[in-house]
């Protein structure tokens, strides 16, 4: 649907000569990838609405992309996959955050950032098929990859001894759903074709 939509763009653009015919492929691919990230922004904001959690989602957004950009892992081999785990995944954060604060485990969050760092420091940044990386690419990812976590766990930690547990925990969350991203993407995919 998505890609549809951004080849009617392009095509009334090209039409209007506002783009060149011979880009037409890379501006698909660039409205495709821009309305895909406007569907996810919409759908975090009327999660953060839905479930009253608008620090939260805000907060483990803020986290976890920047670290996610650099660490990757696995990816959903569409846009609408894509779109659904994002979905899936916020909405499981807010449950999450919900069932820790009401419980003690949230004092022990600063497990999540040890843990977290261990994966992040051995095994990022993870390719996919669907984002392969070369060698400069590897070794620049790594090296961010790394700084950022230490970045973000330093402000866990911050937060952590003012005793502001419920803004930590959504750090640390936004940590561990990284490392199991980083975990699914060293399991092989089976190809559905073969």
């Amino acid at each position: 649907m998505l890609a549809k939509l951004a080849a009617r763009i392009v095509e009334w653009q090209i039409s209007k000569g506002i783009l060149a015919l011979e880009k037409g492929a890379l501006y698909r691919y660039a409205y495709e990838i821009l309305l895909n990230q406007a569907v996810n922004l919409l759908l975090a904001l009327l999660i953060a609405a839905g479930f009253h959690t608008p620090l939260t989602v805000f907060l483990f957004l803020a986290c976890y992309i920047p670290l996610r950009s650099f660490c990757g892992g696995y990816h959903a081999r569409t846009n609408w996959g894509c779109t659904v785990i994002s979905a899936g995944t916020l909405i499981a954060v807010c449950h999450v955050e919900r069932l820790l604060l009401k419980s003690r485990m949230i004092r022990w969050y600063p497990l999540a950032f040890v843990i977290s760092g261990i994966f992040i420091i051995k095994y990022a940044p993870v390719p996919d098929e669907n984002k392969p990386l070369d060698n400069v690419e590897t070794m620049r990812y790594r090296t961010e990859s790394r700084l950022l976590w230490g970045i973000e766990t330093l402000i866990g930690a911050i937060i952590y001894l003012s005793g502001k547990w419920e803004y930590g925990s959504v750090i640390a969350i936004s940590h561990i759903t990284l490392t199991l991203m980083l975990i699914l993407g060293h399991i092989p995919r089976k190809n559905i074709n073969s």
